[in-house]
């Protein structure tokens, strides 16, 4: 029996990435509704009305209410469905993981959304490089920030909000040539993750349409 809930979203978004990551985790049945960021479908009016911004992911709960935002999204999730939670530990260890996560989420996923690097340039050579240097700047912050606190995830032995967002902002280095295993902690990191079925059921991979040419 399903949930009810109705996840908008694009393959390759991080952002989506890690609420399907969430719910997955949190074995929260949804049903997963594309909405492409490359043809026009996500400024169409009928998407408009769920996000005026015109992005993924949005999540519509069973009353018909529109959630933005991925990280709003997850802690919506975590309160409504508590366990197995994303924010394990003491007060303190919920405000580093929040701090881990914002290091991706605002500080570095953003840089690099198409409109900012466009806007940056329109040489795709000067866009690449954009894109590697805030992806090693990002990651590189993330290391040096998580090391000493970090077991088999980023913080601690216990799957977090902070590993929702490092995971697919590795995928993303690993597409724009960036070897985000020259950093060790994330390595070790990315592969306790590799190993979980949540994300092996939520990964770019499982989404990818049949018909898209890369």
């Amino acid at each position: 029996m399903g949930s009810g809930f109705k996840l908008y979203h694009y393959w390759r978004s991080s952002s989506s990435w890690r609420v399907r990551f969430a719910m997955e985790y949190k074995k929260i049945p949804f049903e997963p509704i594309a909405v492409s960021l490359l043809n026009g479908e996500s400024e169409s009016p009928e998407h408009l009305k769920r996000n005026p911004a015109g992005l993924v992911p949005v999540l519509e709960t069973p009353d018909g209410k529109y959630l933005t935002e991925s990280l709003a999204i997850i802690r919506y999730l975590e309160e409504i469905h508590a366990t197995p939670t994303l924010f394990p530990g003491t007060p303190l260890d919920h405000a580093r993981i929040w701090a881990l996560a914002e290091v991706i989420n605002s500080g570095t996923h953003p840089i690099q959304n198409p409109p900012v690097v466009q806007r940056h340039s329109s040489d795709p050579a000067e866009q690449k490089r954009w894109m590697q240097y805030w992806i090693h700047q990002g990651l590189e912050t993330y290391e040096k920030l998580c090391t000493a606190e970090a077991g088999l995830f980023s913080h601690g032995d216990q799957l977090s909000l902070a590993d929702l967002c490092l995971i697919p902002q590795c995928y993303n280095a690993t597409r724009h040539g960036v070897d985000f295993r020259q950093f060790p902690t994330i390595a070790r990191i990315h592969d306790s993750c590799s190993a979980l079925e949540s994300l092996k059921k939520s990964h770019p991979d499982i989404y990818q349409p049949a018909d898209f040419a890369s």
